[in-house]
């Protein structure tokens, strides 16, 4: 059985659109089932959404979460992200679960074409899309460290690692 592999991350967040900084560490782990492209998608959707409050984790993979999410107090899931596109039968059933879904996908103009029509119906549901190469290299770059230094903009997103800067547009689907 392989090991899921474990990285202490920290993450220094400056959300210019939002007007705020924080710093997120935290310990997690690509699980063996997951891609690197789920992971990347993941660790950059907590960063988005933590400007103001913190954000959990799905660390464990656990299929009952969502990837990263905001919860009040009374443990009520006020935003739930999902980095990866899904089925419209499992949005209709998430979209009635929380607050608000929010969906953060790697460009996949197939998938959004298809569903966009349907998509437009959910009241309480975003879809944002990274570039593909971006999310390319930051997965080709996850075993040097997850270090990461992470500049929010309206419309763009930049990450650096120490070693390289990855910087991309940020489309708003919906």
């Amino acid at each position: 059985m392989i090991k899921p592999f474990v990285f202490k991350a920290r993450v220094n967040v400056a959300d210019l659109f939002h007007h705020t900084n924080h710093q997120e560490v935290f310990t997690t782990a690509l699980q063996k089932s997951e891609s690197l492209e789920h992971f990347v998608l993941k660790i950059v959707g907590l960063c988005a959404i933590s400007y103001d409050q913190k954000a959990i984790l799905n660390a464990n993979s656990d299929k009952q979460k969502p990837d990263v999410w905001l919860e009040d107090d009374t443990g009520y899931i006020t935003v739930a992200l999902y980095a990866n596109t899904l089925e419209f039968d499992e949005i209709i059933r998430l979209a009635k679960l929380f607050g608000k879904l929010v969906i953060l996908i790697k460009e996949n103009d197939t998938w959004f074409d298809e569903m966009s029509q349907r998509l437009h119906l959910i009241g309480n549901l975003s879809v944002f899309s990274l570039e593909a190469q971006f999310v390319d290299a930051l997965s080709d770059a996850l075993s040097r460290s997850l270090h990461w230094d992470v500049v929010i903009e309206q419309n763009q997103l930049s990450i650096s690692d120490k070693h390289e800067y990855y910087e991309t547009s940020v489309a708003q689907l919906l």
